[in-house]
């Protein structure tokens, strides 16, 4: 008796969590693949975007170097 109880307890566990799984599911759409679903999120740069972006990092990186020679070259001024 306490078998069948519980077989029959998980059984009707099983129905409603399958039942809403059902909700979920896709009605006439369907699914989408992957790769439809990853392209939006595709950030990568074109080569000419990868090629400005290089640049630009070259050239705040030479700012950066000329300013910090700059700066050491002429004394710091601490005001007391």
């Amino acid at each position: 008796m306490t078998l069948r109880l519980l077989l029959s307890v998980v059984a009707g566990l099983t129905a409603l969590g399958l039942a809403g799984c059902a909700d979920t599911a896709p009605s006439e759409h369907g699914f989408k693949p992957f790769v439809t679903l990853m392209r939006n999120d595709d950030e990568t740069l074109t080569k000419a975007e990868q090629k400005a972006a290089i640049t630009e990092l070259q050239q705040d990186k030479s700012k950066q170097e000329q300013a910090a020679k700059e700066g050491a070259a002429a004394p710091a001024n601490t005001a007391q």
